[in-house]
């Protein structure tokens, strides 16, 4: 039966779910079905749909062994264009712009598809985050596709169901910012430009069950192109690198830590130590303990200084840095996370084929093992990604 006690609501729709079978050799049934078959699930009766609904069914698949691993990706779904721009109106739009999609990995069932959002385009460079507790993935910001403006919009995808439905928007239009869940249900956002491409110090914080946003403090300095993580098995995030309105393009080495408890940043240098590279698809933080960030690059000239801590002012928050080398070097390469494992993207061109691939164990660390390639129509390099587990 599902395991979250205190899930009043799971236990009451745990009841009758297939006449004439108890409810945990129902329950025993109903979590083996694929993850693809959920859709229909939903539509079979009110009592499967309020099940399918609940975070614990998602909990329950994982105890019994039977969950799904996805990897959620924003990418290009064609290559881009030059941008031609429209008088219409007061308002001016762009044409020839490519447009993006939520392409999904499932990494259980080693299948490719994507995700459409109804009757519109995704927002071009938006955020993509998982909240696994809710089980929802969420996009937030970026640019409207149409204007090439950025946006306060966000979208909402309950895992179970594969519904879209609107979140509340941000506070303030912002793109390639920040962006860390934290916590069993806060999302964090921070930094980003605005629509003069000004570096923003502003954050907010998302609660995923109430819809709503909050203003927090702003960080000590304005952060474009930054990486949001989130730091150890605790509540704080950190903002990492990026660079200020007046340098564009010269990325900072340090970064700031947001303290919900004190409600207030603090910095921690010698975190970042690439200069001439955006973190962005270059970092993966493992937070089940403390807080190691792995930093991948081509640049061999580091390998002699691998592994450094990196401490904030307050001396509460650290980050165990290390260095890993790519396994190829080029541009058309991207690093992310998927369940705890870091994975790399090679590939950056639609039509060919890439190639997906995963360090190894702790005990051949900085390895790497081919997972699997890339089809065609989906080897273009995301701009943001997550996983989750469903």
């Amino acid at each position: 039966m599902i395991m979250d006690k205190s899930s009043n609501r799971a236990e009451e729709v745990s009841k009758d779910l297939i006449p004439g079978l108890p409810s945990e050799l129902a329950m025993e049934c109903l979590v083996r079905v694929p993850y693809q078959f959920q859709s229909a699930m939903r539509s079979v009766c009110r009592s499967w749909r309020s099940l399918l609904s609940d975070s614990s069914f998602i909990k329950e698949r994982r105890r019994c062994g039977k969950a799904e691993l996805l990897l959620c990706l924003v990418q290009p779904l064609s290559p881009p264009t030059l941008p031609v721009v429209e008088e219409e109106k007061s308002e001016k739009r762009v044409s020839g712009t490519p447009r993006f999609g939520l392409s999904v990995y499932n990494a259980t069932m080693a299948t490719w598809n994507r995700v459409a959002l109804p009757q519109q385009q995704i927002p071009l460079f938006c955020e993509c985050v998982a909240v696994q507790d809710a089980g929802k993935i969420l996009l937030i910001g970026g640019w409207d596709p149409e204007t090439l403006q950025p946006v306060k919009d966000v979208y909402v995808l309950e895992g179970s169901g594969r519904r879209w439905r609107r979140g509340a928007p941000m506070k303030e239009s912002r793109s390639f910012f920040a962006c860390a869940s934290v916590g069993s249900r806060k999302v964090y956002v921070a930094g980003g430009h605005d629509e003069q491409k000004n570096a923003l110090r502003s954050a907010e914080v998302y609660d995923v069950e109430k819809d709503q946003w909050s203003t927090i403090a702003w960080m000590a300095e304005g952060r474009d192109e930054c990486q949001g993580l989130g730091m150890g098995t605790g509540v704080g995030f950190c903002v990492l690198s990026g660079y200020a309105t007046e340098s564009q393009g010269r990325f900072r080495q340090d970064g700031e830590v947001y303290d919900p408890m004190t409600k207030s940043w603090s910095r921690i240098e010698n975190a970042w130590p690439f200069p001439d590279t955006s973190p962005r698809g270059r970092t993966v933080v493992d937070t089940r303990g403390s807080s190691r960030l792995c930093c991948f690059s081509t640049d061999r000239e580091l390998q002699s200084q691998r592994q450094w801590e990196s401490r904030d002012g307050s001396r509460k928050w650290n980050l165990d840095v290390e260095v890993t080398q790519l396994p190829t070097s080029g541009s058309s390469v991207y690093v992310g996370s998927s369940g705890g494992e870091s994975v790399v993207m090679i590939g950056g061109r639609r039509e060919t084929k890439g190639l997906l691939m995963k360090t190894t164990t702790e005990k051949n660390a900085g390895k790497w093992s081919h997972v699997n390639d890339i089809p065609f129509g989906f080897s273009t390099l995301p701009f943001s990604h997550a996983s989750i587990y469903v």
